[in-house]
């Protein structure tokens, strides 16, 4: 089943959907290689010029790497290759030839976050909440990621952040820039994502993706230092007991409804 959909949504505009409604589109290899096929598609569209990537349903935008995959790893090299495929695919949406929204709603989690940071333009509703809580199940968020967080916010903040897990409502992220805008619903999140694009749309195709370029050389040089051994430190942890039994604890208080 196919749980990425791509959308013609105006002449020049194109909608990426994550679809995987059952799992608040948490991601796995499989949805992430479509991704990839997606962003290729568009890419290679010269009729497109501005991207929004956006969530099904009205429960997340995206929850981030689906847990139960986390602990069925078959071998270190197994969770190497995730890892690589997962940084891979973040790298190349911030890269992305042509600028891309992300149009948050409900629940932007760790690695799902991830893919809106890799986004230009962030726009969430304002019952919306982003958090990273990788340490509470013995995870680290990519290398990629991070350094992209630390680009909008600092470190500072970053390590509240990351080392406490904690969610952060609309008005803070908008506070701190984390996103740019903030809507009252999922309605309006289109409706605002149609402003930035016409003004977008003012530019010119090549300075656009020049101008993204410049931008975002400095954390793609930080980002690239990572690029031997974050894979690694990922397959290591995977290995550890502290992450299987955390990753399954949290997995049986989901299926208990929170319940001890």
């Amino acid at each position: 089943m196919k749980t990425i959909v791509l959308e013609r949504h105006r002449r020049q505009t194109a909608i990426i959907t994550i679809t995987n409604t059952a799992k608040q589109n948490a991601f796995d290899a499989q949805l992430l290689r479509e991704l990839g096929e997606k962003l290729d598609a568009v890419g290679r569209d010269s009729t497109y010029r501005v991207l929004y990537l956006r969530g099904a349903g009205d429960r997340a935008f995206s929850t981030g790497v689906f847990l139960k995959d986390l602990v069925e790893f078959s071998s270190t090299s197994r969770a190497r290759d995730f890892a690589v495929l997962l940084e891979s695919t973040m790298d190349r949406l911030y890269n992305f030839p042509k600028p891309v929204i992300a149009l948050i709603h409900g629940y932007a989690l760790g690695g799902g976050f991830g893919l809106a940071l890799s986004s230009d333009l962030r726009i969430m509703t304002a019952d919306a909440k982003i958090g990273f809580p990788a340490v509470k199940i013995g995870a680290i968020l990519p290398p990629g990621c991070t350094e992209r967080l630390i680009s909008l916010v600092g470190a500072g903040y970053t390590k509240e952040l990351l080392l406490t897990g904690r969610y952060v409502a609309a008005d803070e992220a908008l506070r701190t820039g984390m996103v740019n805008y903030t809507v009252r619903d999922t309605a309006a999140l289109v409706q605002k994502a149609d402003e930035l694009a016409g003004s977008i749309m003012e530019g010119s195709p090549h300075a656009l993706f020049m101008t993204k370029n410049t931008i975002n050389s400095r954390t793609n040089d930080l980002i690239a230092r990572h690029a031997l051994y974050s894979p690694d430190n990922f397959a290591y942890l995977s290995s550890t007991h502290d992450w299987q039994e955390r990753i399954s604890r949290f997995l049986r208080r989901k299926k208990t409804g929170g319940k001890k």
